[in-house]
């Protein structure tokens, strides 16, 4: 699998759509924060709480993404519209946090902030 100029316009129109900025980077980097210097409850708490906001975030805006996402993993997995839109999401999602490029890239785009 390879990102490609489409596949990446393609993420950058759904991290958009999804407002995954600074904004909401900097609140989930406060509120690890608070969690330092406590105890190990309190660090998995914390990380239950980040966890919980992230997929909060994602999924309610997954509506205004739904094309997008549906020719971003068509295009990523070399398939047709039709075929990805009956692929397993966790599926493909794992496979994304092992793809090297793919983790590269949101790397890269963090750090450009």
């Amino acid at each position: 699998m390879k990102l490609t100029i489409d596949s990446i316009c393609l993420l950058s129109s759904i991290i958009d759509k999804i407002e995954l900025n600074d904004k909401f980077i900097n609140e989930m980097i406060n509120l690890g924060k608070t969690a330092k210097g406590k105890e190990q409850k309190d660090i998995e708490d914390t990380q239950k709480q980040i966890g919980m906001k992230i997929v909060l975030k994602i999924s309610s805006k997954l509506h205004l993404v739904k094309d997008e996402l549906t020719d971003f993993v068509a295009n990523y997995k070399e398939v047709t519209k039709e075929e990805a839109q009956k692929m397993n999401m966790i599926d493909v999602v794992k496979e994304l946090m092992n793809d090297e490029n793919f983790t590269s890239f949101f790397k890269q785009k963090l750090m450009s902030k």
